[in-house]
């Protein structure tokens, strides 16, 4: 089924649920002369919107519902695991390109993947890589009034050192390539954003869900899975991203292009509960969901030592744009340059949903009532029922759960 063919049935499926405006809009973000490359960056929001912000629904640029996240009225804390490709979702197929060399290893004879699926896959400029299993997402909160919190160590990414084709015309066999420029990517800061879940009477229900969070990402760049000071350029193999948005609902088109190229990237996500075949919301596909971000890499960022894992944050205070690696600003910030500068690309990746914990108290969520078939699916015990002590601290030690810390070294395939 066409990609257009995809998102009418899906629109046209799910248009009288109270999550979906009149009309779906498109949003274009353009960017010019960015180490050269400009162009622009659509999301197509399918309608969908989120809880109301006081003043109406929230949506594609808000990442914040009332006052923010409220610690004290968590409403449910769920979890996200990437699964890899399955090759059901129907973006684009895509012609892509070996990175550095020109070729794949070991061989070096392959230097275009023609028709590739991009089931799971990033593009990266001209190139690709595989959204692997295994990347979690961990102690994700949503207070009752649709608010997230994720904290930056509860996010893990796996390593990015592969290339799994699938030729969608069937003219060449499936393989996996391993990848000259590898990548690792780690969040550092919290993500906050929204959650459409708690528009709904039971959070763990076949029903149209979906959300987006924003948080700042660095990723390691690595050549043949090691550090290169020589490739990357003075010694700096750090990539930083602010601001980097990403939502499980909507439509992506990216538009790039510098004095030698033009490149155009498309993709879209697959709601929670929703089959990537029919976009029709689908039992068999329960929690079964993708999520998908696009950005392009910006020229630098000022950069603080704030004593973390990682040793630095974005400054929030950004000012005009440094022009020296390293150089110190009068307020003590660093800008980091950025090697990459200019690249585009557009990230996705499958996984699976599960709802952890559901407030047995308060409920989930400040727009409809909790039913009881909410807690019998994931095994608690619906409101006025008398509970031993040890569930009501069960609940509690979940709230607090630290997740587990990500590793700036290379995490193994």
């Amino acid at each position: 089924m066409k990609k257009k063919a995809l998102v009418l049935s899906l629109m046209a499926a799910l248009t009288a649920s109270s999550a979906y405006a009149a009309t779906p809009t498109v949003w274009t973000t353009n960017f010019t002369n960015v180490a050269g490359a400009s162009g622009y960056i659509k999301f197509n929001d399918w309608g969908y919107v989120g809880p109301d912000n006081g003043s109406g629904p929230v949506g594609w640029n808000d990442f914040q519902v009332g006052s923010g996240f409220n610690a004290g009225q968590v409403g449910q804390v769920q979890s996200v695991v990437t699964n890899g490709p399955d090759w059901q979702t129907q973006d684009p197929a895509y012609d892509v390109q070996a990175d550095y060399y020109g070729a794949y290893p070991p061989d070096y004879t392959v230097a275009v993947l023609p028709n590739a699926s991009m089931d799971s896959n990033v593009n990266f400029y001209k190139w690709g890589y595989t959204t692997i299993a295994g990347s979690t997402f961990n102690n994700m909160q949503i207070d009752t009034a649709g608010n997230y919190f994720v904290g930056r160590n509860d996010m893990a990414f796996k390593f990015y050192d592969i290339m799994q084709y699938r030729d969608t015309t069937g003219a060449n066999p499936d393989a996996t390539y391993d990848t000259n420029i590898n990548f690792q990517p780690y969040a550092i800061s919290d993500a906050k954003g929204w959650c459409g879940s708690v528009l709904n009477s039971n959070p763990n229900s076949v029903a149209p869900m979906a959300g987006q969070v924003t948080f700042d990402f660095a990723f390691d760049a690595y050549l043949d899975n090691e550090p290169d000071p020589g490739m990357i350029g003075g010694g700096i193999n750090i990539q930083i991203v602010p601001g980097f948005v990403m939502r499980s609902y909507g439509s992506y088109e990216v538009h790039w292009q510098d004095a030698a190229d033009t490149l155009d990237y498309a993709g879209s996500a697959v709601m929670n509960n929703t089959n990537p075949l029919t976009g029709l919301l689908d039992p068999a596909y329960q929690n079964e969901v993708s999520f998908l971000g696009a950005g392009v890499v910006p020229l630098g960022v000022w950069i603080r030592p704030d004593g973390s894992a990682n040793g630095f944050s974005v400054d929030p205070v950004q000012g005009a744009d440094g022009t020296v690696a390293d150089e110190v600003r009068a307020d003590g910030a660093v800008w980091h340059f950025n090697s990459f500068a200019g690249y585009a690309f557009l990230m996705r990746a499958d996984g699976t949903r599960t709802l952890e914990w559901i407030n047995p108290v308060g409920g989930h969520s400040d727009y409809v009532e909790t039913d009881a078939a909410a807690y019998t699916s994931i095994g608690m015990t619906p409101p006025g029922v008398p509970v031993p002590a040890a569930i009501w601290l069960l609940g509690s030690g979940l709230l607090g759960l630290a997740g587990f810390a990500r590793r700036r070294k290379k995490v193994s395939a």
